[in-house]
């Protein structure tokens, strides 16, 4: 008898979404605007396909919807899934492209600023 469609592939645990992409050390200023709020400065610290880790000194909420802008690029949709100090990680709502995430590690090398 036939099998129907495997459900496995459609409920992936968001959490474990970062460890199937490779993170890579960057180096870039950004500007940073909560949902109805305003534009702030910050770091992004490391980036991945799903995400990214932000340095700031501006407080955001866990959970909180952010507009994460880098040079030359359209906005990016995160989500801040966690908070330590004055660090944050972020979910993409939407994955980069693997060339775009090439693209911007090779642009904006850590050059041992981390």
């Amino acid at each position: 008898m036939p099998k129907g469609p495997d459900k496995r592939d459609e409920t992936v645990d968001k959490s474990d979404e970062h460890r199937r992409f490779s993170r890579g050390e960057v180096y870039i200023t950004i500007d940073v605007r909560e949902h109805g709020g305003g534009r702030h400065k910050a770091l992004i610290m490391d980036l991945s396909q799903s995400g990214c880790r932000i340095s700031s000194v501006t407080y955001m909420g866990e959970g909180k919807n952010i507009h994460v802008t880098l040079p030359g690029f359209a906005p990016l949709e995160a989500v801040i899934v966690w908070k330590k100090q004055d660090e944050y990680g972020c979910s993409f709502l939407q994955r980069l492209h693997p060339a775009i995430y090439d693209h911007i590690r090779a642009k904006y090398p850590s050059l041992g600023h981390l």
